[in-house]
């Protein structure tokens, strides 16, 4: 080296930016120059429902859920089961009968009252009186229960010394038949001696005599059985109806119930 030339002292070397183990030093800023703040942190703000973080159910709570579920359909069947019991069934097999009556004793149906279907007798179930009918023979007339449909039926019971001709007439139920026309007349009756023989007549009230019937025998037990007697006029006259038992002692009874008399 010259010894001319001027040595350099250790303040006249531009320094150098020293490095750390963080990293380079961040040069000075320049005179006039600003540092730059740093922005400030964004304020939290309203999450909508989209963004807000879903919760997730822990084990009992679905397990509460799932017992809630059960009980609402366990309590939905038990009511649609009770509604259903409590209405009745249309099933025929399924109704119970209220009597017990033979194959020939036709249906079990309630016949129809006085007007409908042309039913001429007014008192034809005796749910209240015997009104309108007359007693023929020696014998005791009541309402007894046990009907063959209903709650009643008449009874006309024997009181005479010897055996004899009891029952029921109802006359003039066709106050004026005229001639040619066909009527039917029906009832249902029992005994309470099986074996009793009862007959059913339509008897013509006019100046010729005429009438029809039909005889048949009572049975056994509390069974019922329906006899049905048809009559033609021969001549215009008032029609009487009248239903018999012959032979029947003393105690024994004739029971008659849903009398129907009818233009054929």
């Amino acid at each position: 080296m010259d010894r001319a030339e001027p040595r350099q002292s250790a303040d006249d070397v531009p320094a150098t930016p020293e490095q750390t183990a963080a990293g380079p030093l961040e040069p000075s800023p320049a005179a006039g120059e600003r540092r730059a703040l740093p922005a400030p942190p964004e304020p939290d703000r309203p999450r909508g429902r989209h963004e807000a973080p879903r919760r997730v159910m822990g084990a009992p709570a679905v397990a509460a859920i799932a017992v809630v579920i059960v009980s609402v359909v366990v309590a939905g069947l038990l009511a649609s089961r009770l509604i259903s019991s409590a209405e009745p069934s249309s099933d025929p097999s399924t109704v119970t009968p209220t009597s017990a009556a033979p194959a020939e004793a036709g249906p079990t149906s309630r016949p129809p009252g006085s007007g409908a279907y042309g039913n001429l007798v007014v008192n034809w179930s005796f749910e209240q009186d015997l009104n309108g009918w007359q007693v023929l023979g020696a014998a005791d007339t009541s309402r007894e229960p046990q009907g063959r449909t209903s709650g009643s039926c008449a009874s006309v019971r024997a009181r005479g010394p010897q055996p004899g001709r009891i029952g029921l007439a109802l006359p003039g139920v066709v106050p004026s038949a005229a001639k040619g026309r066909r009527y039917v007349a029906s009832a249902w009756i029992r005994s309470t001696a099986p074996g009793q023989r009862v007959t059913v007549r339509l008897v013509g009230l006019g100046g010729k005599a005429e009438s029809s019937r039909t005889t048949t025998t009572t049975l056994p037990g509390l069974a019922w059985r329906r006899v049905i007697v048809d009559h033609t006029v021969a001549s215009a006259s008032r029609l009487a109806l009248e239903i018999t038992a012959d032979g029947v002692p003393a105690g024994d009874a004739l029971l008659v119930d849903e009398v129907i008399v009818r233009l054929g």
